[in-house]
């Protein structure tokens, strides 16, 4: 059965959807058979891969499986690459009118995932940038949840929000739902603001006794990557971004599960490994902007 893992966090702009693809991607690039579900009523995920969901869309079978207990989830399935993307349209007014269709709501997305989770290894839900209905459904439905945390002091600021839902959720609909970890994103090693963010992000990891994930980098080779349709690992293999990514999904498919101990000084460790070719990355970005 697929490991059902929510990428989720109240807060926008974090990087929810570039890590939806790019550890799909990643995954997918170690023999495992992925799927990523857009939960973003903006439907960002499903535009990133030029991802074209068939009509009825994600929204038309949540509603059919709450009023009619009907729907399947390959009947929104398309094939991007080595991965198979859900999606639909809709998804703007689920938000407002699920509730309202009938009981059980909560547990729509379950009930639709769960026949097919025997196809996948891996399915990876991209959750929108709030706590409502959308949110509730993801959580409900999966086994872990990966937190990305924008190293900004703002970003920190929403990790007790994500967490009380994730309590909520476990007390009332979803028991076993557990938090993979917490995942710095856009870490800029040169300034000392990235680096005390990051201690704080570790700071709250041991807090809540969850893992603490290798640090995503800034670089502008993800914002190319999303413009040309590409997972980061596709357009730029050998890029900053790809490794810690690839790094990443190393991690999650690791089978033995380590000790809940934030060990800081050893992800900044690993992260300077990769910290030279980054900033030649940099280097190069402020070429091109002297010269624009």
């Amino acid at each position: 059965m697929a490991r059902i893992i929510a990428i989720a966090n109240r807060k926008g702009g974090v990087g929810k959807t570039t890590t939806t693809v790019s550890l799909g991607a990643a995954l997918a690039a170690r023999g495992k058979r992925v799927a990523l579900v857009d939960l973003d009523s903006q439907q960002s995920l499903c535009a990133s891969v030029r991802a074209r969901p068939p009509k009825p869309g994600l929204a038309d079978i949540l509603f059919t499986r709450v009023i009619l207990d009907i729907g399947e989830l390959q009947e929104v399935l398309v094939e991007v690459g080595d991965m198979a993307v859900a999606g639909g349209y809709g998804l703007e007014h689920t938000e407002a009118q699920l509730a309202y269709y009938g009981s059980g709501w909560e547990k729509a997305l379950k009930s639709v995932l769960e026949p097919e989770s025997q196809f996948f290894d891996f399915m990876l839900l991209d959750c929108s940038p709030s706590l409502g209905c959308l949110t509730t459904i993801a959580l409900t439905a999966a086994d872990e949840v990966l937190v990305p945390v924008q190293t900004e002091f703002l970003a920190v600021k929403q990790l007790a929000g994500i967490m009380a839902v994730v309590e909520k959720i476990k007390s009332k609909l979803n028991p076993t739902l557990e938090v993979a970890g917490f995942l710095p994103t856009m870490f800029d090693i040169r300034t000392r603001h990235a680096m005390e963010v990051l201690m704080k992000v570790s700071t709250e990891a041991d807090r809540y006794r969850v893992r603490l994930f290798q640090p995503i980098p800034r670089t502008i080779r993800i914002a190319e990557a999303t413009a040309s349709g590409k997972p980061i690992t596709t357009y730029s293999p050998q890029s900053v971004a790809s490794m810690a990514y690839r790094a990443l999904a190393a991690e999650i498919d690791r089978q033995d599960e380590p000790d809940n101990v934030v060990d800081l000084p050893a992800v900044v460790a690993r992260f300077s490994t990769i910290a030279e070719r980054w900033q030649g990355e940099m280097a190069l970005e402020r070429g091109f902007a002297s010269v624009v």
